[in-house]
């Protein structure tokens, strides 16, 4: 079966979904709608068409497949006009601007029969993907903490991204994502969530963010997004019972450090800590050769390493239009997130904790 492709916005994702639908047999990417003109003229130098507006290009009975690449606000109407005229449709993240907007497309989807999706493609990152394999084989024992954080000094981009009503901020941007990646990871109902924005910079939008989520199954979360810290830290950093484990980057350095004798844990010798003594923060100062002092078992193992890569969402959502498989990127976790995601906005404003879903 071929398949042909219309991509609405010509920008940085638009490329990138260009270049990785093409390379997949049987699709071409036919052309692509924006309104800048110098995008056109590059959509004319690839060798695509240059649709003069979206009614021409979703007119086009070959295209089965639109792919909406366009600042926040236009999701909605392009998705639901593509949904009309029988077409598939993929979208960029955030899906919509609220979980209402979301709510009425994917009836939308419903009622045409056709395919939609989001890409949300950081949950194809190998930190995610590796923390997830540590929460799921409980290498360190059950986890009881959870932080996932994004730290950036290089404030918010000096367009669309800083005016609220076309769906900026940082919540719409990297929120979406590091939420998105939590509630996958702990499969348990939310019952809880706390949330405090930055407005750092004097922007009408939030220029960070720190949500927390309390899980039903015992487990804490915490997402945190900055834009004006000089000095990150780790972009994962996981507790549980016999064990923490951290990602501290990109290049995925790191460490895990676990009991190797669970039973035999031995009290501490209190040391001299600043101005006072202490045992219960005793560090465990071992001979990691050695394993010298039974009161400090503990091991470091690396950071295991995980293959990915993106290729996996577009064979999925080319099988998932031909009917052979469900789409891996489910609406209803997208909708979900985005709930949460409104759960924070209400803490922010009022100064409480919102309770969510029941724990039963």
């Amino acid at each position: 079966m071929k398949h042909s492709v219309l991509i609405v916005g010509y920008g940085t994702m638009g490329i990138v979904h260009t270049k990785k639908l093409s390379a997949m047999p049987d699709v071409t990417v036919k052309g692509a709608v924006d309104i800048d003109p110098r995008a056109l003229d590059e959509v004319r130098a690839a060798g695509m068409v240059a649709y003069e507006s979206l009614e021409e290009g979703l007119a086009d009975p070959e295209i089965d497949l639109v792919v909406i690449s366009t600042p926040n606000e236009a999701h909605k109407p392009i998705a639901l006009a593509a949904l009309a005229a029988g077409k598939n449709v993929m979208t960029e993240k955030p899906a919509m601007l609220d979980s209402a907007e979301l709510e009425e497309v994917i009836e939308a989807a419903k009622a045409s029969g056709k395919v939609f999706t989001v890409h949300q493609n950081r949950r194809w990152d190998e930190d995610y993907l590796v923390m997830k394999k540590l929460y799921d084989e409980q290498t360190m024992g059950p986890v009881t903490y959870i932080e996932s954080r994004i730290d950036g000094s290089r404030g918010i981009p000096g367009d669309w991204r800083r005016d609220p009503e076309r769906g900026g901020g940082m919540v719409l941007d990297w929120g979406v994502h590091l939420v998105d990646r939590l509630l996958l990871m702990v499969p348990s109902p939310v019952t809880r969530v706390f949330a405090r924005y930055s407005y750092a910079k004097g922007l009408p939008v939030e220029d960070g963010f720190r949500i927390q989520m309390s899980y039903a199954n015992g487990v804490e979360a915490l997402a945190v997004c900055t834009t004006n810290n000089f000095i990150g830290l780790p972009k994962f950093h996981m507790e549980a019972v016999h064990g923490t484990a951290q990602i501290e980057d990109w290049q995925m350095n790191g460490k895990i450090v676990r009991l190797f004798d669970k039973e035999n844990d031995a009290d501490a010798t209190p040391i001299l800590a600043g101005q006072g003594m202490t045992k219960t923060m005793a560090p465990r100062l071992i001979d990691y050769a050695e394993r010298a002092k039974v009161q400090d078992n503990v091991e470091i193992l690396s950071i295991p390493r995980i293959e990915t890569g993106m290729d996996e969402f577009y064979d999925n959502l080319i099988a998932s239009i031909e009917g052979r498989e469900e789409p891996v990127v489910q609406v209803d976790s997208v909708l979900r997130c985005l709930r949460v995601l409104e759960a924070a906005r209400q803490s922010h404003e009022t100064g409480e904790a919102i309770a969510f879903e029941s724990a039963d």
